[in-house]
């Protein structure tokens, strides 16, 4: 995969974010020529990418703004393009819902016309697995989805300009729904690094009953399912599942945490309630992109647990670090 992608130009959105920032440091590993974007570019160099900031090029820009997307495709003219940039949070955007659509679906709009224009290999849509709501499990990419948050509905139109835009135009676009994503530098108020920091430093831990499932994918594992989708032949306008298939209660999902961390806290079990539009089973049928993509896990959750654990308790051991906050 790194051959093929030796000589391209890539343009990362959202690099400066989890998955992103994972993935390009992967992608400058591999010695590929990276790109990524911000929306404001300040003397502070993104946190995430600090150890990498001599080795990629960061734009300002935001998907919004269409003629500035116009002028960044234009002086990047990149062969491959991973669209990550997005409004990602599922309980704040009942508040922002403006947000969500400017940024999820206006945004990749912008982008994938600016594109158009200079032309390119594949662009690689990164959704949600949020998109499929609380339909039967497991998920998978032919069966129905009904999005039940404002960030799930507005990341399904984006992905569905895609689709059109493959089907109507022939733009070479790959889309891909990525199940949920753990691992170092998460932000420090979603749900695993939250238990982690919480166990690490036997602070109170107020959760729901917890009896709804989750399935957990550690970041590296996720990035090598993107570069897959970047690289492998014949798959244009194919929409692919990126999970384990491996569903977890949270409530044995924090128990997990905090056995890792040693810690002496427990979870106060039902101390805050479901959300009103509760997920109540999400895992994936990847199969398709196993056999496509030649893609499968390579951690597992105990492992991943145990290496994001370790990450953040050298952060907690770091004055003014921004992931424990």
């Amino acid at each position: 995969m790194a051959g093929e992608l030796a000589q391209a130009k890539v343009l990362v959105t959202g690099g400066t974010g989890f998955i992103g920032s994972h993935l390009v440091r992967r992608l400058v590993n591999d010695g590929v020529e990276v790109h990524t974007v911000t929306s404001t570019v300040s003397s502070v160099f993104p946190p995430r990418l600090v150890d990498v900031s001599d080795q990629i090029t960061l734009h300002e820009a935001n998907v919004c703004d269409r003629s500035a997307v116009d002028r960044l495709a234009e002086q990047i003219r990149p062969t491959h393009v991973f669209h990550l940039g997005a409004f990602t949070h599922v309980g704040k955007s009942w508040g922002r819902v403006d947000e969500c659509v400017q940024t999820n679906v206006q945004g990749t709009v912008n982008l994938l016309q600016a594109l158009d224009r200079v032309g390119y290999t594949r662009f690689v849509n990164v959704g949600t697995s949020e998109i499929y709501g609380d339909v039967d499990v497991p998920f998978r990419e032919d069966g129905a989805v009904r999005p039940i948050s404002p960030y799930a509905v507005s990341k399904h139109a984006g992905e569905e300009f895609c689709r059109m835009f493959h089907e109507g135009r022939g733009w070479p676009i790959v889309r891909i729904r990525p199940f949920n994503a753990y691992g170092p530098m998460q932000s420090p108020d979603r749900v695993i690094p939250e238990i982690i920091v919480r166990g690490l430093r036997n602070q109170p831990l107020k959760m729901t009953e917890g009896r709804q499932t989750r399935e957990f994918n550690y970041v590296e594992d996720l990035v090598d399912g993107l570069v897959r989708a970047a690289t492998a032949d014949g798959i244009d306008g194919e929409l692919f599942n990126l999970g384990c298939g491996e569903e977890i209660a949270m409530r044995d999902l924090a128990d997990t945490v905090l056995d890792i961390v040693q810690a002496t806290v427990r979870p106060e079990y039902g101390a805050l309630p479901y959300r009103p539009t509760e997920i109540w089973r999400m895992h994936a049928d990847a199969s398709k992109a196993r056999e496509r993509l030649g893609w499968a896990p390579r951690w597992s959750l105990r492992d991943g647990l145990e290496a994001t654990a370790a990450w953040y308790r050298s952060e907690l051991e770091r004055s003014g670090s921004l992931f424990t906050l």
